[in-house]
């Protein structure tokens, strides 16, 4: 009788060992996210454990490694973190796949979600679901010489109406400056990738034409279908075509250089580019960290302007377009109400408003610019009223190869020298075979 009752002892407190197993095991929570994003994560990170009692589990991707491989691979493989940082391009095609939880009863509730951009939140979303919150952004524009435009005798602040403009002040800059080597800068071809497509391409085509049935894109969203031909493809290549060919204000070299970024951000600082498109993270990069010179000392140097539309009646005044990292709940996240407790903590108002601007990046919310941190900051504040005409790339899944189509189209014209027409046809020809 005595060896029953201890026999049964013995599997209640294994059972009792087990379920308290079971319910540690579920309480736990695990996050990966790159080691740029540490002095923001951290913190809330901290804060999370104070509050829950509970240890986070951090996996932190170092600087130079490849983060969209590594969390593509971890959740192919079943053993991704709870929460995961994505680069949102790539949201559509991981929503897809099954691999992220839908957020939309959490927002719902969440009076925050409120204050981000539309675009910020419609970067999120997959089939009319969201599947992340924005943790970071930037915006696009045309940076400018100082120096070049002083010997030009251009005015300044300049400030582009249309695409005549633009040209007609890179035109004025070779004609005067004739030691610049590239009046005008505009990413071209596959060496850049994606910079490319979204640095240059898409500030084109999003201004081009009046975006009826939205085509100024490249993927029909109510036919469902990419866009192989269209009277902006037309116009932003024909833009690539002045640039390159017509007028020769690009030269063609910078673009097959081993480190094309770098490059680019050398000949800006050294003056021998008069007029770039780039992203807003310049303000912090055309510079070696070792060599940034102090905010006033960078206004002297170089500045900014929107970019212009082509001038068309009823276009959009502004083409900008937006990109970034989001943070993410994966599909089989072993507490998905956890979870959003963390992405609560995350993302408040003066965290990120803070970590923007320490960092010198676009504000994904609105009222960013009611934290004092933020508000001080003449360039952010500037920056970010781009956001009000930003939009994002039309990630799908498939979008990575018509994005390849589009930088091969862009050589087409730029350095082939074949026309327009016959370039869009190749791109055409391409994209109806990927459709």
């Amino acid at each position: 009788m005595k060896r029953k009752l201890s026999l049964w002892i013995v599997i209640a407190l294994l059972l009792l060992s087990l379920f308290g197993m079971s319910i540690a095991e579920a309480k736990t929570l695990s996050i990966t996210y790159g080691e740029p994003w540490k002095g923001l994560i951290e913190p809330a990170i901290k804060e999370f454990e104070a509050d829950t009692g509970m240890k986070v589990d951090v996996t932190m991707i170092p600087y130079g490694m490849d983060m969209i491989e590594k969390v593509s691979l971890d959740l192919a493989a079943g053993v991704a973190s709870d929460i995961i940082m994505v680069d949102s391009f790539m949201i559509p095609t991981l929503a897809e796949s099954g691999y992220l939880y839908g957020l939309d009863n959490y927002l719902v509730k969440w009076l925050d979600w409120k204050q981000y951009f539309p675009g910020m939140k419609r970067i999120v979303s997959f089939d009319g679901v969201y599947y992340a919150i924005m943790i970071d952004t930037d915006v696009r524009m045309l940076w400018y010489s100082n120096q070049v435009f002083k010997k030009a005798g251009i005015p300044m602040p300049w400030e582009p109406k249309n695409w005549i403009d633009v040209l007609n002040t890179a035109l004025t800059i070779k004609r005067k400056v004739p030691e610049v080597v590239s009046p005008i800068f505009i990413p071209m071809g596959t060496k850049w990738g994606e910079g490319t497509t979204m640095q240059a391409f898409y500030m084109m085509l999003l201004g081009a034409d009046v975006p009826e049935s939205d085509l100024n894109r490249l993927r029909d969203w109510k036919e469902e279908k990419w866009i192989g031909s269209s009277p902006a493809i037309e116009k932003a290549l024909d833009f690539y075509r002045d640039v390159f060919i017509t007028y020769e204000l690009c030269p063609t070299e910078p673009h097959y250089v081993p480190d094309v970024w770098g490059e680019w951000r050398r000949m800006m600082r050294e003056g021998e580019i008069g007029i770039g498109l780039g992203g807003s993270w310049e303000w912090v990069e055309f510079w070696p960290k070792e060599v940034l010179p102090p905010k006033e000392e960078r206004e002297k140097l170089i500045k900014w302007a929107p970019m212009p539309s082509s001038g068309k009646p009823n276009v959009p005044e502004i083409a900008c377009i937006s990109g970034g990292w989001a943070i993410g709940i994966n599909a089989e996240a072993r507490d998905p109400d956890l979870a959003w407790k963390f992405m609560e903590i995350l993302h408040t108002k003066t965290r990120v408003a803070e970590w923007f601007a320490k960092t010198g990046k676009i504000a994904v919310r609105k009222d960013a610019v009611e934290v004092k941190a933020y508000t001080t900051d003449k360039y952010l504040m500037e920056a970010i009223k781009l956001m009000e005409y930003s939009t994002y790339r039309d990630t799908y899944p498939g979008y990575s190869q018509v994005s390849f189509f589009v930088q091969e189209a862009t050589e087409d014209v730029s350095v082939k020298g074949l026309s327009v027409a016959t370039a869009m046809e190749r791109f055409k020809s391409k994209i109806i075979k990927v459709s």
